[in-house]
């Protein structure tokens, strides 16, 4: 699928970022408005500047997408998506980005000529789950990071959709769409554009002799092996950055932009990335150096940044000498007055007042004591010489659109001046010339004025002059034409995208029964001990088997032995899917579907579009659950579900009990127990610390505060989950749970015993099923956001 020219996409954090971004070469670019946005806290411009956002980019043939991937309460869906997006799109916004499935629905209906793309915040990991996409109305999927190249490949094989991939920038430790931690220990969620990026925080295991920064990986970089990118069929290259400024945009988007175009020109052949290009975008943002992602590997210690989470910079001083509080060493680079040096680990900053070339003798004054050594190199982390060049070539400079003109001046007839670009014309007129009293004016006269474009975003490319003899015509009126012509051009240019006001879709909508029902206690068991424990108590009507709380889950007589027990207890049983399910998880499911089919479950509990995506391909005719990480966080998400013949779910963990009454939670189940999994991670921290021991197993994570957060390696399904360093607990919460008459109540099983399993049920069975006294909660829990919410 290799095209003649692959989309280079820019981030835009503001109106300053994108024009940077199409003055360096981008094809695109993507931004966030005032709502809704995965960065709430760039620099997002508001509705007057995001219309004039949408005209410049489409004045200089580019194409321009709104992030709208947050996940949308109720109320923000039913009563603002609308009036939101709709100058938007009625001004010609090229497509939105969303992760609601509401959303998508939503956007779909009421906005049909706008294409919609899958954001990387929906967990996209294989052919299953963009198809299922493609076949809702999604032109294009953001495939999640951790993807290798071999699976994108497949995907961009089988759907033929466009895949747009990220090949630059910042990456996430967990799978984007996936994460709890900022939103359940700081109430900053990233599911809302606020991360707080606690995994860019010290963290130590058994394993570390110290803390290190055990989730902060290293930003990647695909320059060295783009052909094999394109040759992939990825449609679109995505640079991260919208929290960057205009100079990074810059530097990144015409790197890429450079190296693209010299692929698609030379081929693999004449393809060479030069080193002192490499260098620059080392020296604008890095991370303890670049990595090239999960292109290549599937996880690895080396792509972290152990030693420090932010700018790292470039080596550039080695010191030869320490003199009292100077330092003395030799210049690794050029550098530049105004250039920053980053002294010790006490990160004490020196300033450059003079340029010294590289191999000469630099003194650097420090104003306190320091840890340097001789011999220790010193980084650069700020390049001034480097930011002042992009300011000047991208930032600030003024790109314009180049136009053909045909101006005709006669003294019979109106002075006509013809403007054209890309098929749009325009014909402005003015009074006829004037015969010459004097000195009659030339060709290159008039075409020298005619050509004074200023400010406008045009330059005539050519600009031909017919003109009788000795005319006149003054210069003010050839301006006024020159105006009036280009003013003109532009407004039809940029009205050559505008929609019409869509029609209200009309739709019938199911009426919300919620009706009075008797409330259930469901519970979910991660191990085969608890399994055992929840099976002979009373009150648990439906079991959750975590899919790997049995060492084969496709054992055909085991697994038979545990349906069977289960039933016998007079409990339902149900699977619960894998959390991530790529392409080596669904071979297994593949080869043993009959197996698994067989095995008699009543149903499945699933996490992803993957999931339900298999399922349905092979006709599968049990109950099926979504779990709270489907986030049904809306009406329409709930309705998008219910047309899929999907009527059960569970609650999301980030709505507070107001918001449930809002959404309406009769169909759905409310988690009221457990430790919550607050990140899936394809990195596994048993390897980055300790190595790979090929087998499952639990170890602890300790953060800068003391608190411990079990992690598992799911081994077969190869990801980690990591866990909240404390239960939910809602027990004292039950008036407020009975007046949002939930389907039922669950339980989430992960690391407890089975005495604990039996305590945990009982007390939860005596409060909400045998309205019994309810006692004080002891030891450390949270509420999760049951009561405080998320921003």
């Amino acid at each position: 699928m290799t095209k003649e020219r692959t989309e280079i996409l820019a981030p835009a954090g503001s109106y300053e970022s994108l024009k940077t971004a199409i003055a360096a070469g981008a094809d695109a670019v993507y931004i966030g408005g005032s709502l809704f946005g995965a960065r709430a806290f760039a620099d997002n411009p508001e509705e007057d500047v995001l219309l004039q956002a949408i005209d410049y980019t489409h004045l200089h043939g580019k194409k321009i997408y709104l992030t709208v991937n947050t996940l949308l309460k109720e109320q923000e869906l039913s009563e603002q998506l609308y009036e939101y997006l709709l100058p938007y799109y009625q001004q010609g916004l090229d497509a939105v980005i969303v992760q609601d499935i509401g959303v998508l629905r939503f956007v779909k209906r009421h906005f049909p000529n706008m294409a919609i793309h899958a954001s990387t915040q929906m967990t996209i990991t294989n052919t299953y789950g963009a198809k299922f996409l493609q076949q809702l109305g999604a032109e294009r999927v953001v495939t999640a990071r951790e993807l290798q190249l071999s699976e994108v490949a497949e995907i961009v094989k089988q759907t033929g959709m466009e895949i747009e991939s990220f090949v630059h920038g910042a990456l996430c430790y967990c799978y984007s769409g996936q994460c709890l931690l900022s939103s359940m220990i700081g109430g900053r969620s990233g599911n809302r554009g606020q991360c707080a990026q606690p995994c860019r925080l010290l963290y130590q295991t058994a394993h570390s002799k110290k803390p290190e920064y055990l989730m902060s990986l290293k930003d990647i970089c695909t320059l060295d092996f783009l052909p094999k990118l394109i040759q992939a069929g990825i449609y679109s290259f995505k640079i991260e950055g919208r929290m960057k400024k205009p100079e990074y945009v810059a530097a990144v988007t015409s790197m890429y932009r450079k190296y693209t175009d010299l692929y698609l020109e030379r081929g693999e052949k004449g393809y060479r990335v030069l080193p002192e290009d490499k260098q620059m975008l080392m020296d604008i943002y890095n991370r303890g150096g670049f990595h090239s992602g999960y292109y290549q590997m599937r996880n690895g210690r080396e792509m972290l940044s152990l030693a420090r989470p932010n700018h790292a910079g470039v080596q550039a001083v080695t010191v030869e000498k320490i003199q009292g509080n100077r330092i003395i060493g030799k210049a690794l680079t050029e550098l530049h007055p105004g250039d920053v040096i980053e002294i010790g680990r006490e990160k004490e900053n020196f300033t450059m007042a003079e340029s010294v070339l590289e191999g000469n003798k630099v003194s650097l004054t420090t104003h306190r004591n320091h840890a340097v050594k001789k011999n220790a190199v010193l980084n650069r982390v700020r390049n001034t010489a480097l930011i002042e060049a992009l300011r000047k070539n991208y930032v600030d400079t003024k790109i314009k659109e180049k136009i053909n003109g045909i101006l005709i001046l006669s003294t019979t007839n109106s002075v006509t001046l013809k403007v054209e670009k890309n098929g749009i014309a325009v014909e402005v007129y003015g009074k006829p010339a004037e015969k010459a009293q004097t000195q009659p004016m030339t060709i290159d006269r008039i075409k020298k004025q005619m050509c004074k474009t200023g400010t406008t975003p045009f330059v005539f490319e050519t600009l031909e002059i017919q003109m009788e003899e000795d005319l006149f015509v003054p210069v003010q009126a050839l301006n006024e034409l020159r105006r009036e012509a280009l003013e003109e051009l532009e407004r039809r240019l940029c009205g050559s995208y505008r929609r019409e006001t869509p029609q209200e879709a009309d739709e019938v909508l199911e009426r919300d029964s919620a009706e009075e029902q008797r409330l259930r206690m469901y519970a979910l068991a991660e191990t085969k001990e608890q399994f055992d424990a929840l099976c002979c108590e009373q009150g648990v009507e439906r079991i959750y088997l975590e899919s790997f709380a049995v060492s084969d889950v496709f054992a055909s007589e085991e697994i038979q032995k545990i349906v069977q027990l289960a039933h016998e207890m007079g409990k339902e049983i149900f699977l619960a899917m894998p959390h991530i399910f790529r392409s080596n998880t669904v071979q297994r499911y593949e080869e043993n579907y009959t197996a698994f089919t067989g095995a008699g479950f009543d149903g499945v509990l699933i996490r992803n579009y993957e999931s339900f995506a298999f399922l349905k391909t092979h006709d599968y005719q049990g109950t099926i659950v979504t779990d709270h990480n489907l986030y049904r966080f809306n009406r329409e998400a709930d309705r998008f579900w219910r047309e899929l013949g999907v009527k059960e779910g569970t609650a999301p963990l980030e709505l507070n009990a107001g918001e449930l009454r809002r959404l309406g939670i009769h169909d759905k189940e409310l988690i009221v127990y457990g430790y919550i999994p607050v990140m899936l991670s394809a990195q596994c921290i048993q390897k980055t610390t300790g190595g790979c021991r090929k087998k499952s197993g639990v170890m602890t994570l300790t953060d800068r505060c003391q608190k411990q957060f079990q992690v598992r390696n799911n081994c077969e399904d190869c990801y980690n989950i990591i866990y909240n360093t404390a239960p939910i607990m809602l027990t004292d919460q039950r008036e407020e749970i009975e007046n949002l008459a939930p389907r039922a109540i669950r339980m989430m099983f992960t690391r407890e015993n089975a005495s604990q399993v039996k305590a945990c049920v009982e007390r939860y069975r005596k409060v909400f099923l045998e309205q019994g006294e309810i006692s004080k909660i002891t030891g450390e829990f949270t509420r999760g956001h049951f009561k405080r919410g998320i921003k």
